[in-house]
C-alpha cells in the first residue's frame, strides 16, 4: 500500500504503516533466500551446510524439494527482492515531499527531494521468471502473478527514469515544474500499477517461501538434526509476528493476539540458544533478542494505548520509523537485521 497524503491524521498514519509493512513480504522472501544458497546446489561442496556434506545415515533433500528450492530462489533472490523494495522507496521519497500526491507538484515546494533511481532494466528478472516458469512444479497462478509483475516492474522502471534526471540535475529551477507536473500522473500510473503487481505478487510467493520453509524444517527434523531445524523454526515464528502486521491495520491489532506469538517465538530463540551455545551463533541470537524486545515494546504500546505523538508520525512518514519505540518499522527493521545476521552466522 503506498502513502496518500491526506488532512485526517489518522488515515494518513495507516497508509505510512501500511506501506511500511508492504516491505515485510520482501524481507520474509530474503529468509528464505539465504537459506536456499546455503543448501541448494549453489552452494560450495566444502560448505558444512551443503547437503553434500551429510555425513552417513544422513538423508539429503530429493530431487523434487532440491527443484522448488532452485525454482523458489528464481523467483525471489533473482527478480523480487532485486526490485520491489526500491520501487516502493522510490515512491515513498516523492510522496514524502509533495504535499497533495494525488494533484502533485505546484513549485512551490520548499523542499525538493525527487525520487530515487532503480539498478537494473528488468532484464534480469525476465531471464529469472523464464527459467523458473520452466522448473516443476507447475504454478499456474503465480506464473500469471510474475508475468503482471514483470510488466508493471518495466512500466515503473521507465517512469522513474524518465523524471529521475530532472530531479537530480534541478531542472525543475529552469522550467518552473513544467516537466515534473506533466510527468506526475503517469509516474502515479505507474507507481500504482506496481503496487497491485505486487502486492499479488508478493502473495503468491510469500506462500511458496512458507511452503520451502516448512518442508525445510521437517527434513531437518527427520534427519535429527535439531540445531539446523531450530534455526529454521525461528525463522518460521517470527514470521507469524510479521503477518500479525501485514494481514491487519495497525490500530486493530490487540496485544492479546500479538502476545502470544511473542512468546511462541522467544520460546524458540531459547532452544535456539541451547542447541547452538557456538560463540559464532551468537550474532544471530542477540539480532532474534532485538526482534523480541522491538515486538514487546510494541505490543505494550498497543496494550495501553499510547498513541504517536506528532513527531513520532512524522518520523514515521519521513521512513525513519525504526527510531520510534512500539513502531511497526521498528520491528521490521528488527526483524530484516535478524535476517541478514542469520546469513553470516555459523551454527
Amino acid at each position: 500500500m503506498f502513502i496518500r497524503m491526506r488532512n485526517s491524521s489518522k488515515r494518513h498514519f495507516s497508509s505510512i504503516v501500511l506501506v511500511i509493512l508492504a516491505l515485510a513480504v520482501t524481507l520474509g522472501c530474503a529468509r528464505i533466500s539465504e537459506m536456499i544458497k546455503k543448501e541448494s546446489g549453489n552452494a560450495p561442496a566444502s560448505s558444512p551446510s551443503s547437503p553434500s556434506t551429510d555425513g552417513p545415515g544422513k538423508s539429503t533433500r530429493g530431487e523434487g524439494e532440491n527443484t522448488l528450492v532452485k525454482k523458489t530462489n528464481y523467483y525471489i533472490s533473482d527478480c523480487y527482492n532485486r526490485y520491489s523494495n526500491r520501487i516502493v522507496e522510490s515512491h515513498n521519497r516523492y510522496a514524502s515531499w509533495i504535499k497533495d500526491v494525488e494533484q502533485g507538484p505546484t513549485g512551490k515546494e520548499r523542499i525538493v527531494y525527487g525520487l530515487y533511481d532503480v539498478t537494473g532494466d528488468g532484464s534480469d528478472c525476465e531471464k529469472a521468471l523464464e527459467s523458473a516458469k520452466g522448473l516443476e512444479p507447475s504454478m499456474p497462478e503465480l506464473d500469471a502473478a510474475s508475468d503482471a509483475y514483470l510488466v508493471a516492474l518495466k512500466q515503473a522502471i521507465a517512469a522513474i527514469r524518465d523524471i529521475y534526471p530532472y530531479y537530480e540535475q534541478e531542472d525543475y529551477k529552469d522550467d518552473g515544474f513544467a516537466k515534473g507536473k506533466a510527468a506526475h500522473s503517469g509516474l502515479m500510473e505507474a507507481f500504482r500499477d506496481f503496487k497491485t503487481a505486487n502486492t499479488a505478487f508478493a502473495s503468491q510467493v510469500d506462500r511458496l517461501e512458507d511452503e520451502v520453509a516448512e518442508k525445510e524444517f521437517e527434513r531437518l527434523t527427520d534427519d535429527g538434526r535439531t540445531s539446523e531445524a531450530v534455526v529454521v523454526e525461528t525463522g518460521i515464528k517470527a514470521k507469524k509476528i510479521k503477518n500479525l502486521l501485514q494481514q491487519k491495520e495497525f490500530e486493530k491489532i490487540t496485544a492479546d493476539e500479538l502476545n502470544p506469538l511473542i512468546e511462541e517465538f522467544g520460546e524458540t530463540v531459547e532452544r535456539l540458544k541451547t542447541e547452538n551455545s557456538k560463540p559464532s551463533a551468537n550474532l544471530y541470537t542477540s539480532a532474534c533478542d532485538e526482534f523480541t524486545k522491538a515486538s514487546k515494546e510494541m505490543m505494550r504500546r498497543i496494550r495501553d494505548g499510547k498513541k504517536f505523538t506528532d513527531i513520532e508520525r512524522r518520523q514515521i512518514a519521513m521512513g525513519a520509523g525504526w527510531m520510534v519505540e512500539g513502531s511497526p518499522a521498528k520491528v521490521i527493521k528488527a526483524y530484516n537485521d535478524m535476517i541478514q545476521r542469520r546469513s553470516m552466522a555459523r551454527f
